[in-house]
């Protein structure tokens, strides 16, 4: 074996449930994905540009995070393009911290800010949710010590769903100022939740959002998303990125798909005004337990988790096992159109006993 260091053998690779889930006609619920495909001008961009004979040619980006920008509501100088939300975690924890010092991920968090963490080769400092699943604010601010370099909060919370307030993130951030401590806001369910850091951007240099184009815009197989933060960091944290990390694909879809925000607008109003409060209203009625969620799922506290996720896939439905705040298993099932709502609680009917 080759000489990795130590900290890498010591972890286990992110080993999500993926394979084989594609080749069959199962209705997606396990990834939060859309349940429903791009738009058709996202299609015929990408057919567009494979028939341009440009895929020998290194990318080139012209106005992407102009339009990224304009979209997010900040300056083109404040957004750096990045390969997917992951990577713009993976440059913040590589520029904001060294081997050894300590890294605050309130538990139950993001398995990929956890990886991003240890390969870095940090301490993880994980104060726990409260029962009801909100964010333990007090309990934050008393770990803001010497050594604390980053803390990552996820806004949703990624797998319970509850939200922070900004008002909190603000207290966050003006503490961690002090102390030279960065603060990773990670908006991945943003056009979900409608919560966002992105308007005191310009007040703190320690501020960085990450989102994706993964979720709401469903172009998660061309990997394309990007963080929000003060010139000064986007300069710093282009040393990190490559200069061609983002594929012509993720460019040319991102573009398409903000030329069409209607589309990803609509099916996100059917998700959080339809489908989810028909979901939650099948899942009182059943006094099944669940989080508040400000995202497009919800975590269920429910006995025998796994024979449920067997019992669904057995009927062709996909969720996914995932840890609740006191770190017991629960089951996390994402929220598509009205229609695959519909089949969710029929199947979930038919298992549920």
């Amino acid at each position: 074996m080759a000489n990795f260091r130590e900290n890498i053998k010591k972890m286990n690779p992110y080993e999500p449930p993926l394979e084989g889930r594609a080749s069959r006609d199962y209705l997606l619920l396990d990834f939060n994905e859309r349940t429903i495909g791009p738009s058709q001008k996202v299609k015929e961009a990408l057919k567009k540009f494979i028939d341009s004979g440009k895929l020998q040619v290194y990318p080139e980006y012209g106005d992407l995070e102009v339009k990224i920008a304009k979209y997010a509501g900040v300056l083109s100088s404040q957004v750096m393009a990045t390969n997917g939300g992951d990577q713009g975690i993976d440059i913040i924890c590589r520029a904001c911290f060294d081997e050894g010092d300590k890294v605050i991920i309130p538990f139950p968090g993001f398995a990929m800010h956890y990886q991003s963490v240890k390969v870095q080769g940090a301490e993880v400092l994980e104060p726990a949710y409260r029962q009801d699943g909100s964010f333990p604010l007090e309990e934050t601010l008393e770990l803001l010590s010497n050594g604390v370099k980053l803390i990552i909060l996820c806004n949703p919370n990624n797998p319970l769903g509850s939200s922070i307030l900004i008002d909190d993130v603000e207290k966050i951030l003006k503490q961690a100022k002090e102390k030279k401590i960065a603060v990773l806001h990670d908006e991945a369910y943003f056009e979900f939740s409608g919560i966002t850091a992105k308007d005191i951007v310009s007040d703190f240099d320690n501020l960085f959002i990450v989102r994706t184009f993964s979720k709401a815009f469903g172009l998660v197989s061309t990997r394309a998303g990007y963080v929000i933060t003060q010139e000064a960091n986007v300069q710093e944290l282009l040393k990190i990125r490559g200069p061609y990390d983002v594929n012509m694909f993720a460019k040319t879809a991102v573009l398409a798909a903000l030329e069409n925000l209607k589309y990803m607008k609509d099916y996100t109003k059917e998700v959080m005004e339809k489908s989810k409060p028909k979901l939650e209203e099948f899942l009182t009625e059943k006094n099944i337990f669940f989080y508040p969620s400000a995202a497009n799922f919800l975590l269920l506290r429910i006995q025998n988790p796994q024979k449920i996720i067997d019992g669904l896939k057995s009927k062709g439905v996909l969720v996914r096992f995932k840890s609740a705040h006191d770190g017991k298993g629960a089951i996390r099932i994402s929220i598509g159109t009205l229609k695959d709502t519909e089949r969710f609680i029929e199947i979930f009917k038919e298992i549920f006993t």
